[in-house]
Order: C-alpha cells, then sequence, then structure tokens
C-alpha cells in the first residue's frame, strides 16, 4: 500500500484540479447564457428573439453601472473617514 504524502500531493496536483474545478464552473456559466440566447433565438424567432438577447444584454450593463453608483453612494454614507480621537 502507498502512502502519499497530502501537502506533496497538493503540491503536484492541488492547484491542478482547483483551476479544473473553477474552469468548469466558468464554462457552466458561460453555457448558460449560450443555451439561454439559442433557445430564445430559436422559439422566438431571429428577429424578436435576437432583441430578446440585446435587451437582457444592454439592461445587464446598465444594471452594473447603477450598481457601481450605488455602491459608492453607500461607500461615502456608511464609510466614516474622519480620524478618531
Amino acid at each position: 500500500m502507498v502512502v502519499v504524502d497530502f501537502d506533496l500531493f497538493m503540491e503536484r496536483y492541488g492547484y491542478k484540479i482547483l483551476l479544473g474545478i473553477f474552469g468548469m464552473i466558468i464554462l457552466g456559466m458561460f453555457a448558460i447564457i449560450g443555451i439561454w440566447a439559442y433557445v430564445a433565438l430559436k422559439y422566438l424567432g431571429l428577429f424578436f428573439g435576437g432583441l430578446v438577447v440585446a435587451l437582457v444584454a444592454v439592461r445587464s450593463l446598465v444594471n452594473r453601472r447603477i450598481l457601481d453608483a450605488q455602491a459608492k453612494v453607500f461607500s461615502k454614507y456608511f464609510y466614516d473617514d474622519r480620524k478618531r480621537r
């Protein structure tokens, strides 16, 4: 029976395993988005499906900017940068 040192195993294979897991998660996210766009284009037709996909893309970009602006405002409101005595 071969006993493998855990630290040696993690040094040789651990980062590759973690990279593979995170890569599969990222690919899964893109796959879900791709499948959703395919279904929208297939069932709604090229024009309306493309319109829905474009509207969702624009909305996500606008929503990101809105959330960034809210984060800046809330950070100024909740973060007190005055020096304590």
